[in-house]
């Protein structure tokens, strides 16, 4: 009887023990080499950011990379029905410095201009894009005219003799054009607002606008249009920096805001369609 008792608690004991030291089968060390232990308390993973997809804006913008390397011969009319005839096209100027032609940077400076107004949620096209085409002012502009430009953007870049001219302008029909006379209040506008948020993104001088009916793919739009002269090419020092990259990314974001400024500017007068629609858009 007293072996029983005694076997009894001997039994117990060794329970007891087996809980107290945790000897279960399946307990595993944390600390032992290559261990998968984990702790029990969960671990909350951040919440990835979403990356926003811009909707399309109605708005279609046309950017016309001037010049080319291959030249529209003979000559074209300077506005719609007018006798006086103009050369359609030049192989334009070129850098002193960089050796850039200036129908390469225009095209340089169209692509990125491109990329960016897309993430704006314009549609956009381009004249041109390759240094092959041969294309006169004058089709240039028919060609924003059969894809339904809003605006026309001219991009070119100046040269002169006198090595020492810097900074940036846009040239723009007059109040007086004998061809779209009503479409100088709007080209104004958007040479004004392209040009100021260019010179202040970039640090080049502002020129101002020039206005004058002198310029065949101005007079042939049928839309507001302007010529953005993004710098002299023949200043070494202005002509390396338009040549950059990096510049390059700072010119084009200054003419992205230009844009916008303009557009937002359209809504807030009160323009029906597109215009309208861009005022309640996510992009102001």
């Amino acid at each position: 009887m007293r072996f029983h008792t005694f076997c009894s608690i001997l039994i117990s004991v060794c329970i007891v023990l087996a809980m107290l030291t945790g000897c279960g089968a399946d307990q595993e060390d944390p600390s032992a080499e290559g261990s998968s232990f984990e702790s029990p308390v969960p671990t909350e993973e951040p919440a990835p950011t979403p990356t926003p997809t811009p909707f399309g804006n109605g708005l279609v913008i046309v950017l016309d990379p001037g010049h080319s390397s291959v030249v529209s011969g003979g000559t074209e009319p300077i506005g719609p029905g007018a006798a006086q005839q103009k050369q359609k096209d030049t192989t334009g100027t070129h850098g002193d410095a960089s050796g850039m032609m200036e129908y390469q940077l225009t095209l340089a400076v169209c692509l990125k201009l491109r990329e960016a107004l897309w993430a704006e949620g314009y549609t956009v096209y381009l004249t041109r894009e390759d240094h092959t085409t041969a294309i006169s002012n004058v089709e240039r502009a028919q060609k924003a005219s059969d894809l339904g430009a809003d605006i026309f953007l001219r991009i070119h870049a100046d040269g002169n003799t006198d090595r020492r001219r810097d900074g940036a302008q846009t040239i723009c029909i007059t109040g007086t054009n004998p061809y779209h006379p009503n479409l100088y209040p709007e080209s104004r506008s958007l040479s004004d607002n392209i040009l100021t948020a260019y010179c202040q993104e970039t640090g080049l001088r502002n020129l101002g606008v020039w206005e004058t009916d002198s310029m065949t793919g101005n007079n042939w739009a049928a839309m507001p249009a302007t010529l953005l002269e993004l710098g002299f090419m023949t200043n070494a020092e202005e002509d390396l920096r338009l040549s950059g990259e990096e510049f390059q990314n700072v010119m084009v974001a200054g003419i992205v805001k230009g844009i916008d400024n303009y557009f937002a500017g359209r809504a807030l007068n009160g323009d029906a369609g597109s215009y309208s629609e861009w005022k309640n858009s996510q992009f102001r």
